[in-house]
């Protein structure tokens, strides 16, 4: 995707709220920073472990807008956050330069409009003082690559496993079909499709595999909607404890766009049946960062 269908798409996610949409196409255009990457309807985790939406946010600054509308302000308390969304949220306890601006869309036009001149520069001050650069996909990738260690907490996301494993492997791969398979030593690759719950019952995401993540993301719990299933894994969790197996785990979720994308929520170890219920197999995290392999290729 080019940056002018990125734009369109982006700021339409917006077109039923008249002011958010007035208020967040103001401050991009006065911006006027084609090297400035916006993303709108971002989570962002809070220190406290709560979770908050801004309206619009630009990742290479560290730079967070609200929009604090009438309704908004009434029905916060009903706003729910989907798995997808945490999965893909920013974590403002990693971010020490993080900035949240606010904009009450109750006040009058002037007073809005003075709200986004003084947006508008304290973007292009933090953005003159370091070196910016709108990448692409691809470009990200082979940034990554040059790293020694990929973290929880930096956000890339993948378009596919293939991506994964020759970025972060080492790999040479032009495809997999697989979610989870070796790619060295004790070290496997697990991308689930992370399970939902609605009306307090566990929905499936893929093949009746059910995947949960801690909201944490201290531990995943993974069961199978068949219990014919459930019953013969005994031996396998068993064998994964005794040999001390590792799994990468990239977890699969819906981008802000709509987009299926990949994340890196950390590396686990089984530790047995899960402490809640016994139907279910417990991972938790050991590690909330991974050493890249380069490639010899």
């Amino acid at each position: 995707m080019d940056k002018r269908d990125y734009l369109v798409k982006t700021f339409s996610r917006t077109k039923r709220k008249d002011y958010e949409n007035y208020i967040l196409t103001g401050i991009w255009h006065k911006l006027d920073n084609m090297n400035v990457k916006p993303v709108s309807q971002q989570y962002v985790k809070r220190k406290n472990g709560s979770h908050a939406l801004m309206d619009l946010y630009f990742p290479q600054l560290h730079i967070g807008i609200e929009i604090d509308e009438a309704y908004h302000k009434d029905n916060q308390e009903l706003d729910k956050f989907r798995m997808d969304d945490i999965i893909s949220a920013v974590s403002e306890e990693a971010i020490k330069d993080f900035i949240c601006l606010r904009v009450d869309a109750t006040k009058t036009i002037e007073d809005i409009n003075e709200r986004i001149d003084e947006i508008v520069s304290i973007i292009q001050d933090k953005a003159s003082r370091k070196e910016i650069m709108w990448h692409t996909y691809e470009e990200e990738l082979n940034s990554l690559k040059q790293q020694e260690h990929i973290t929880i907490h930096q956000g890339y996301s993948f378009k596919d496993i293939k991506d994964i494993a020759n970025t972060i492997f080492g790999k040479n791969s032009k495809r997999y079909q697989k979610s989870w398979f070796r790619v060295k030593d004790n070290m496997w690759l697990w991308c689930p499709k992370l399970s939902i719950i609605i009306d307090g019952n566990v929905k499936s995401a893929a093949g009746g595999w059910v995947n949960l993540l801690a909201e944490d993301w201290s531990y995943i719990d993974e069961s199978h909607q068949d219990q014919v299933i459930v019953d013969g894994r005994n031996e396998q969790y068993k064998l994964e404890i005794k040999h001390k197996r590792e799994r990468a785990v990239f977890a699969k979720y819906k981008d802000n766009l709509g987009f299926n994308r990949y994340r890196f929520v950390g590396v686990f170890k089984c530790t047995g049946l899960s402490v809640e219920n016994e139907g279910y197999i417990r991972y938790e995290q050991i590690n909330d960062r991974l050493k890249i392999v380069k490639s010899n290729i």
